[in-house]
């Protein structure tokens, strides 16, 4: 004899489990896009959780100047600072985790950054135009995160060369976090490779970049933060690009134009775009995301 208790729960479970289905269904993007839990992967609060109060530091308090327009041997006996001078190039590395701002004009000088992988260095950047050539302008060899800052009301030009011996290829290079903040303008000329690359994050707050190069503009190997910033990024290859599997580029606020002769975006985990105001020309793909995006279409200019 069938037992009608059994029967019952049969037909509740059945329910249950068409139900959960069609939530399913009814959540899924069109194109076969990867379903999204809002629950475990909420993108907008993502770019809370990634900028953290070392990111919004703007205090340059106790600040090392440093004024490139000078001689380089003006900064002997600076402690923290290693200086040299090759192929006609100045350099300066900081070896001593702390604030330093950099102001002045060169067309011959480049910035070392090397501390401890668990130091934070944070540079100040107050009206600076300088060029290099054989490397990157700024090479942060090794620190635990590099946060530079645009001082409010000033523009900033760097630029490096067409020609490298250095396997660091950006005009701006990062072997950590990298950070620029700030209310000031920062124009970047990458004519070698990329202009700005972070091995690991690369993170944009608040900050005015203009960037050309020959290769990608924003390259950040685990992910890309943009919050309520004007970018604009001309480039042959992609404009904003991460390389990892789970690598994203998150965007809030603000506006972004890109002009890019591969993709505007290329990442792999997701692509997200909130209250921004965007115009993405591209030869290929306006965005390339082999996983899920999340585009506020309304605001495409």
């Amino acid at each position: 004899m069938i037992n009608k208790k059994m029967v019952l729960f049969g037909i509740i479970l059945y329910g249950a489990t068409f139900i959960s289905g069609c939530g399913q269904l009814w959540n899924a993007s069109i194109g076969g896009e990867k379903i999204v839990d809002r629950e475990l992967r909420d993108y907008e609060d993502l770019i809370q959780h990634e900028i953290t109060d070392t990111d919004r530091d703007i205090d340059y308090t106790d600040s090392v100047p440093i004024n490139i327009s000078q001689p380089i041997s003006q900064y002997e006996g600076i402690e923290g600072c290693i200086l040299e001078s090759e192929n006609m190039v100045n350099s300066i590395t900081i070896c001593k985790e702390g604030n330093y701002i950099i102001s002045g004009t060169s067309n011959e000088f480049r910035l070392i950054i090397d501390v401890y992988d668990d130091e934070i260095v944070h540079l100040f950047l107050d009206g600076v135009e300088w060029k290099t050539k054989g490397g990157p302008a700024i090479y942060v060899k090794q620190a635990g995160k590099m946060v530079i800052t645009l001082m409010d009301g000033t523009e900033n030009i760097i630029s490096d060369g067409a020609e490298y011996s250095s396997d660091a290829e950006a005009c701006i290079f990062s072997n950590s976090d990298l950070t620029i903040n700030g209310d000031g303008k920062l124009s970047v000329y990458g004519y070698y490779h990329d202009a700005l690359r972070s091995k690991d994050r690369l993170k944009v707050i608040n900050s005015n970049l203009y960037i050309k190069t020959q290769n990608d503009g924003i390259r950040g190997n685990d992910g890309i933060v943009s919050e309520n910033c004007t970018l604009q990024i001309e480039g042959k290859g992609s404009g904003l690009r991460t390389d990892s599997e789970k690598g994203y580029v998150l965007i809030s606020g603000g506006n972004c134009k890109i002009i890019a002769g591969e993709n505007a975006i290329t990442a792999d985990d997701y692509v997200g775009i909130f209250d921004c105001d965007y115009t993405f020309s591209s030869v290929y793909e306006a965005v390339h995301c082999n996983g899920i995006k999340e585009l506020d279409e309304k605001n495409i200019k």
